[in-house]
């Protein structure tokens, strides 16, 4: 378990294999291209060698809009658990060929473009349709042609409502009622609408006025006295009835459009032959995305009038089989073989074994660590399985998580990332079980007599395996996860100095470890006195301990500053963690987090005993009472292991990232990606 060493390379070609000599390496995975022309020289017949992107780029475009389109109609299903963590499509190179032989993406492009296009078509008349339809629909009843309406030339006809209550203040003797002549119309009005949405009616009759375009203005401020609402009626021709008619067929017509549209991309979309379906899209996708990601390492290329040069890194172990591949298929080309310089940035791989590979996802989750420092994976084993142990402390939630990771490790075989992941599940599982049967807590206190009767099988597996109790021995609890904090400190501060040994920086190894790991002891047995009565002795020593470890510290901490009495300010105020590595206070604070392993297991440990203090009062019940009993204990622990298991997972990173990674990590150094067919969405396997 270690950062892989890596090599240096630059591979010297004719001109006219620049692009076999990319596929190969594309083949080969095995090397990480770099940009050559940021470390030419200024004065060089190198240049950058012309890659364009422009093909893949198209054809992702032309894929990406046909799975578009399909989700329109046929969004993918999926469930709770590939919402959470998707899988990649797995395809081999034989099915790659087989597709791209067969599926015609331009013309399977060109049938969804006509295909959208009248989608969107139908979908703007479907929208205009639809609102004219709202429009006309209050109008309905009218019983005159439209077009009439709007026929005369030399009078002018006005629609609208006006309240039942104002109709007998038109009196065509007086003015101005004397200039119109006007006709009540059976319409349904907007007050019909309101009485339906408010429960309140105002009766309102529709009229059409007539009068000369002369009287147009004292007409309109007369009837509005009146509270008249004018309703604007469409330029149309025939009844409004028979327009409703007419649109409610060409409505009809689109919809019936837009369905067959659908059950033509659903046939498209869920089908299984090669042209059809998904999975072709996929693995295209991931196809010309190897593509353009070769034609951008290819753009980091230089070449001169005859040469082709290509930088890069490659794992140590896999140096032989590139020399190999190349004298074999590029025998004019030149490979040179270098160590990286000290002060270069180079990618990092690192190489673990499978048993505890897993944990890796993790590391790289915080960040990868520098080339030359240390890989923190083999540190981090113990730690982090035990915090989720003690977290999910359950011999029986164990079980369960146990089981489900075993299922999901031989469903996502062909998936890294995933299996991984389950695999930490899986170890996770066995040390909540090992926990569990310490703490005695089986699906919390399901083994009492009054749940399962006396001598059960589950009491007697509890009386023999239990060590403590926390619901009965709390403190001892809760300083035993003290205890674990503590360590986990010291440890951190521990790889602190053993990474400044390893960069031969002796200072830093005194002074940010050595010395914490003497003061901090010294601190703790201090401390301790102030709880129990301590030996006098080993207070004593406690107090040279301490004062040794903070001499150490105000000498050494403020190394940095130039003036000698801000120099032992700086190391003073280092000590409470103002400034400097570290300090009292952050060692106080990070130790108290610890804490959380003692309320995350209390608290997986007391909602259980809650879900089956809640069953025991429903067994008793006549006839379903054991049936409800058997119900309730079932959902219950089924919510208590999901959000349980979900707490220990989130709370034992925390400790790791923060609380340990803290005291000695630095990561934040560029993987090692080396150029191959690599896509999240696609996974090649070799062909049998």
């Amino acid at each position: 378990m270690a950062i892989e060493r890596i090599k240096k390379v630059t591979i010297v070609s004719p001109k006219r294999a620049d692009r076999q000599l990319l596929k190969t390496i594309n083949r080969l995975g095995v090397m990480h291209v770099t940009d050559l022309g940021e470390t030419l020289p200024e004065n060089t017949v190198l240049q950058y060698h012309k890659a364009s992107t422009a093909d893949a780029d198209e054809n992702l475009r032309k894929i990406d809009f046909i799975l578009n389109f399909m989700n329109i109609f046929c969004p993918e299903q999926k469930s709770f658990a590939q919402g959470l963590t998707p899988l990649p499509v797995v395809t081999t190179p034989d099915e790659l060929n087989v597709i791209l032989k067969q599926y015609e993406l331009d013309e399977q492009y060109r049938k969804t473009n006509e295909l959208d296009e009248i989608y969107r078509q139908a979908e703007r008349v479907i929208s205009e349709i639809e609102s004219e339809l709202r429009d006309l629909e209050p109008l309905a009843d009218l019983p005159f042609d439209i077009g009439d309406f709007f026929r005369p030339e030399r009078t002018c006809l006005l629609f609208g409502y006006l309240p039942a209550k104002k109709v007998p203040l038109l009196d065509p003797n007086i003015e101005p009622w004397s200039h119109l002549a006007w006709e009540n119309i059976k319409s349904p009005s907007p007050s019909d609408l309101e009485e339906r949405t408010t429960g309140k009616k105002e009766e309102r009759i529709g009229m059409v006025f007539a009068f000369l375009p002369e009287n147009t203005e004292e007409v309109r401020k007369a009837l509005s006295t009146l509270e008249f609402e004018e309703v604007p009626l469409p330029k149309i021709k025939g009844k409004i009835s028979d327009r409703l008619n007419e649109l409610h067929g060409d409505l009809d017509t689109y919809q019936r459009n837009v369905a067959e549209i659908s059950r033509q991309v659903y046939s498209l979309a869920e089908g299984h032959r090669v042209g059809e379906g998904r999975r072709p899209l996929s693995i295209l996708k991931a196809y010309w995305t190897n593509s353009r990601n070769r034609a951008e390492a290819l753009a980091k290329t230089v070449e001169g009038k005859w040469l082709h040069v290509v930088g890069g890194y490659v794992r140590e172990k896999d140096v032989a089989r590139l020399e190999a591949i190349l004298r074999e298929e590029f025998p004019d080309s030149i490979i040179t073989i270098n160590d990286p310089a000290p002060d270069e940035d180079v990618p990092v791989s690192i190489s673990v074994t499978h048993l505890f590979k897993p944990i890796q996802i993790l590391v790289e989750m915080f960040g990868l660590p520098r080339y030359r420092n240390f890989d923190p994976t083999p540190f981090m084993q113990l730690n982090f399985y035990a915090f989720f142990g003690i977290c999910f402390s359950d011999v029986g939630y164990g079980i369960m998580l146990v089981l489900a990771s075993l299922y999901l490790i031989s469903k996502t075989k062909d998936y890294e990332g995933v299996n991984l992941f389950s695999r930490i599940l899986l170890y996770g599982g066995i040390s909540s079980i090992i926990f569990g049967a310490i703490t005695g807590s089986w699906f919390g206190d399901l083994y009492k007599p009054e749940y399962l009767g006396e001598g059960n099988f589950l009491l007697a597996l509890q009386e023999r395996f239990v060590l403590i109790d926390p619901m009965a021995k709390t403190v001892v609890a809760l300083i035993f996860a003290f205890a674990i904090g503590v360590f986990n400190q010291f440890c951190g501060i521990g790889l602190k100095m053993y990474g400044a040994i390893r960069d031969r920086d002796w200072m830093s190894a005194f002074s940010d470890g050595l010395c914490w790991l003497v003061a901090l002891p010294g601190f703790i047995i201090i401390v301790t006195k102030l709880f129990v009565n301590t030996p006098p002795k080993l207070f004593t020593a406690g107090l040279w301990l301490f004062a040794l470890g903070a001499t150490g510290l105000i000498l050494t901490q403020g190394r940095d500053i130039k003036n000698p009495i801000g120099r032992i300010l700086g190391g003073v105020v280092s000590l409470y963690g103002i400034m400097g590595s570290y300090g009292i206070a952050a060692f106080v604070g990070d130790t108290l987090s610890y804490c959380r392993l003692l309320a995350l297991g209390l608290t997986t440990t007391i909602v259980a005993m809650s879900f089956n203090l809640m069953a025991g009062m429903l067994r008793d019940i006549p006839y379903v009472g054991m049936f409800l009993f058997i119900l309730l204990l079932l959902i219950g622990h089924t919510f208590n292991f999901a959000i349980s298991v979900l707490g220990a997972f989130v709370h034992s990173m925390r400790l790791i990232f923060v609380e340990f990674f803290g005291r000695f990590y630095d990561g934040g150094a560029r993987p090692f990606h080396p150029l191959q067919f690599d896509s999240p969405m696609c996974v090649m396997k070799k062909s049998a």
